[in-house]
């Protein structure tokens, strides 16, 4: 059965409602969608506001992952090679909660909830949250585990 290797949780400041996350290396680039634009080298994710403090949680695992509980308004599987870590990156380029992983080729889950939040303009907050809020407002997850196809 597989288990859970390691798992960071972030709460990464939110701009532009851009969430960065990376470097991830897509081969063919998928479909995109409106959550995730594949530019360069990694994802980025479209929240549903500014100038707020999400919670992202990174796993990885040793095999294919379990959903974690509670309902998703979005779930996506995804491949991808991996370099020897994982993050994410707030747009000022501040680098939060960096995993190692094992290069290679992984199979990455992404789920989100809690964007129907609020409607965000696109304008920044003049008066922005200087922390995170007690509960979040939007959680992301992120799980990766190696494709069985890598021969690796």
């Amino acid at each position: 059965m597989p288990r859970p290797v390691t798992s960071v949780d972030v709460r990464p400041r939110v701009s532009y409602r851009t969430i960065q996350v990376g470097p991830l290396f897509f081969e063919e680039a998928p479909e995109e969608d409106e959550i995730v634009q594949i530019p360069g080298d990694g994802w980025r994710l479209s929240s549903s506001d500014n100038d707020f403090y999400p919670l992202v949680r990174l796993e990885v695992w040793d095999g294919p992952a379990g959903e974690p509980a509670g309902s998703w308004d979005y779930d996506r599987v995804f491949r991808s090679r991996l370099g020897e870590s994982l993050c994410v990156v707030d747009l000022g380029g501040v680098v939060y909660g960096e995993i190692a992983v094992r290069p290679g080729r992984y199979r990455l889950r992404l789920l989100c909830r809690g964007r129907d939040h609020v409607e965000a303009l696109v304008a920044l907050d003049p008066f922005p949250p200087q922390g995170p809020h007690e509960d979040p407002l939007e959680v992301w997850a992120v799980q990766i585990w190696p494709d069985d196809r890598d021969p690796a």
